[in-house]
């Protein structure tokens, strides 16, 4: 219990992330929610800020979870893994401000090594910036090239919350495709 419930064992794997490293924080503040956008934040206020952009865009968050304090790649790896274990995903949002004591490089490497793992085919967008973000992009190219995955990534000099309407904006596209795709299959739908 902590949040007024018993916490969901989504909640408690992330929860044990941050109990077994004390390097950095990720996972101690995740919690499920009934959406179908997952998240991965990082910046405080400005996280909260993030998920009142994704609802004002119609979007409906999957959870609210944030990592910070320059996690090592495995915290992360875990940390994503968890937030995309969740059925019914159609996007992730990967979305943080200006990192000084992050290095962006290491926490997407943690990321990637989830995503090249489950190989999502859902949206992926990613706004970071701060140290090592060059790096990180470059690895995020070669993801998206090698693993067909469908990221698009924003420095920061794109807002996080406009980084929020172009996710919904893909977003509605894969479930219209989805869609499509089910009638095809079966034109009952």
């Amino acid at each position: 219990m902590g949040i007024g419930r018993n916490l969901t064992e989504r909640e408690q794997e992330a929860h044990k992330i941050d109990e077994e490293d004390h390097r950095g924080i990720a996972g101690r503040t995740y919690v499920d929610l009934d959406g179908d956008i997952a998240i991965l934040t990082s910046g405080g206020g400005a996280s909260i800020t993030c998920v009142d952009a994704l609802l004002s865009y119609g979007g409906k968050p999957a959870n609210f979870t944030e990592y910070s304090g320059n996690p090592p790649p495995e915290k992360v790896e875990k940390l994503t893994r968890v937030v995309l274990s969740k059925p019914g995903i159609n996007g992730l949002w990967i979305v943080g401000g200006t990192a000084n004591f992050t290095r962006i490089d290491e926490t997407i490497r943690g990321v990637l090594d989830a995503l090249e793992d489950i190989l999502p085919d859902y949206p992926i967008v990613l706004r970071r910036g701060g140290p090592g973000e060059k790096e990180a992009f470059a690895m995020l190219d070669k993801a998206k090239q090698t693993h067909h995955l469908d990221i698009h990534y924003y420095d920061d000099t794109t807002s996080m919350t406009v980084t929020a309407k172009i996710l919904i904006d893909l977003v509605k596209k894969y479930k219209k495709k989805k869609q499509e795709e089910r009638e095809k299959r079966d034109p009952r739908i």
